[in-house]
C-alpha cells in the first residue's frame, strides 16, 4: 500500500481533523455569541444615597476592600493625577458579606480582583426600612458565589473612608465606575461597624462585581494583589484572625515566562479594546482562558497542562503586543498610564 492509495487512510484523517476543527471553531463561535447575549446594555443604577449626596455636595463613607485597604494607593488612584485627600479612614466590619474574589481578570496572570459579596445570612437576616430594603434587594441579587478559602466568621473587615463627594467620584471612575453599561462594579449601600464602638455604625457605598463579570466561584488572586491587601490590613490594624485568613488564603503566582507572556497579550487585547473598541478577541481569550484554569491548589500535573494549554491561547496576541511595545518603546511613544501598568505586573 502506498501513501498514494486511495484505501490509505491519511486522507480520511486529514477529513476528520479539519471536520473536528471546524466542529470546535462553530461550537467556540456559538458560545461565544450565547455570552454576549447576556452581556448588559444598560448602565448600572446609582443607589439614591450617592445622587443625594452628589447632589448636596455632602461628604460620603465608602467602605474599602482589596488594595483600597492602602491608604498610600487610595491616595493615588485617581484617573485624572489629583490626590485624594482621606477625611478619616478606621478600621470596621460589616456583617453578613464577605471578601470575594470573583471579578473576572485575566487568568492566571490576574485572575480575579476584589468585589464585595452578600451571604446567606444577609438575605436571612436583613433588616431595613422598606423602600431601603427594597432599592438594596434590586441591586443585592442573589447569585451563586462560593468562596475559595472562607474566613471563619460571616463577615467582611476593611477601611471605613470619608470623602468628599468629588474625591468619591474619582475613586469611583479610577474603579470604571462612569465607564457605561460595561463597567465591572456596581455600588451598594452596607452599614459598616466600626472597631471604635464609640462610633456608631454608618451606611457607606461599597462595591460589588456585577453580573456579567462575577464568577460563580473565586479564583485565587494572584501573589502581587493579594500583598497589597495584607499590608493594607496590617497598616489599617485589622483583626489579627483576619490577617491571618488573609495570610493563609492561596494565591497565583506564574513563572516568569509565563508572566512575560501574558503581559504582552494584555498590551495588545487592551489597546484593541480601550483604543480601538474591539472587544472581540479580549472576550474570546478571556472565556477560553478560565475554561482552562487550573487552580494552584490542583495537583501540579494539571497546573502544568493548564498552563501550556493558557500559553497556546496567548501566543497570538503575546507576538502581537511584544512588536507593539517594542516599537512604542523605540520610539518614545509609550503612554505613561500603559507604561506604569506593565511595570506594576512586571513587580518593578
Amino acid at each position: 500500500m502506498t501513501i498514494t492509495d486511495g484505501s490509505y487512510p491519511l486522507g480520511s484523517l486529514a477529513k476528520t481533523t479539519a471536520a473536528a476543527a471546524a466542529a470546535a471553531t462553530l461550537s467556540t463561535l456559538l458560545l461565544y455569541r450565547s455570552y454576549t447575549k447576556s452581556l448588559p446594555t444598560d448602565d448600572p443604577k446609582r443607589p439614591q444615597l450617592i445622587l443625594d449626596a452628589i447632589a448636596n455636595d455632602s461628604p460620603i463613607y465608602y467602605f474599602g476592600v482589596g488594595s483600597n485597604l492602602s491608604r498610600k494607593k487610595l491616595e493615588n488612584r485617581s484617573v485624572c493625577g489629583k490626590k485624594i485627600h482621606i477625611i478619616s479612614m478606621e478600621p470596621c466590619v460589616i456583617p453578613g458579606f464577605r471578601l470575594a474574589f470573583n471579578m473576572r481578570a485575566f487568568p492566571p496572570l490576574e485572575p480575579a480582583m476584589g468585589s464585595l459579596e452578600p451571604l446567606d445570612s444577609y438575605y436571612d437576616g436583613a433588616a431595613a426600612a422598606d423602600d431601603e430594603k427594597a432599592e438594596q434587594e434590586a441591586l443585592l441579587k442573589r447569585t451563586e458565589s462560593r468562596a475559595l478559602k472562607s474566613y471563619e466568621k460571616e463577615e467582611c473587615h476593611g477601611a471605613l473612608i470619608k470623602l468628599s463627594s468629588e474625591d468619591y467620584e474619582r475613586v469611583y471612575k479610577s474603579e470604571g465606575g462612569g465607564s457605561g453599561a460595561m463597567q465591572g462594579y456596581e455600588e451598594i449601600i452596607v452599614t459598616c461597624v466600626p472597631y471604635d464602638k464609640s462610633h456608631p455604625p454608618v451606611k457607606a457605598v461599597a462595591f460589588r462585581a456585577r453580573e456579567h463579570v462575577r464568577l460563580t466561584r473565586d479564583p485565587c488572586p494572584s501573589k502581587r494583589y493579594m500583598t497589597i491587601i495584607r499590608e493594607g490590613a496590617a497598616e489599617l490594624g485589622l483583626k489579627s484572625c483576619y490577617q491571618q485568613w488573609l495570610e493563609d488564603h492561596p494565591v497565583q503566582d506564574p513563572s516568569p515566562a509565563f508572566r512575560k507572556l501574558a503581559i504582552n497579550s494584555m498590551v495588545f487585547t487592551i489597546t484593541l479594546s480601550m483604543g480601538l473598541k474591539i472587544r472581540i478577541v479580549s472576550h474570546v481569550q478571556s472565556w477560553l482562558l478560565f475554561k482552562m484554569y487550573v487552580l494552584p491548589t490542583e495537583p501540579k500535573w494539571k497546573q502544568i497542562l493548564g498552563e501550556v494549554a493558557a500559553a497556546i491561547v496567548l501566543l497570538p496576541t503575546a507576538l502581537a503586543g511584544f512588536v507593539f511595545k517594542g516599537l512604542l518603546e523605540a520610539s518614545g511613544a509609550m503612554p505613561p498610564q500603559l507604561k506604569r501598568w506593565v511595570k506594576m505586573l512586571e513587580g518593578e
